[in-house]
């Protein structure tokens, strides 16, 4: 049978693919902030600056669920790797 750790490692490359492209957009939207910020309309501005700071938050809130998510799948890989190691119910 396969090691666990074996299984466990496409989905953390999974994640860590997707905490790159999250990476990726978070450069492209800060692209966009720093144009819409120049926006002479104080109003558009202001609505511009509220939207983005939103958007930062739901950025940052799903990078630290692949971070929690990585983590997880860390440990659980560390735990049946002991438990492998010594000798557990399933060896």
């Amino acid at each position: 049978m396969d090691r666990l750790g074996d299984v466990l490692d496409p989905f953390r490359k999974q994640v860590i693919d997707i905490k790159d492209a999250l990476a990726h957009a978070r450069f492209r939207y800060d692209g966009i902030d720093l144009i819409l910020g120049n926006l002479s309309d104080a109003k558009a501005r202001g609505a511009a600056q509220e939207i983005f700071g939103l958007a930062t938050e739901k950025m940052d809130a799903v990078d630290s669920m692949l971070d929690d998510i990585y983590r997880k799948l860390s440990a659980l890989d560390r735990t049946f790797e002991t438990r492998d190691h010594r000798g557990g119910p399933d060896s």
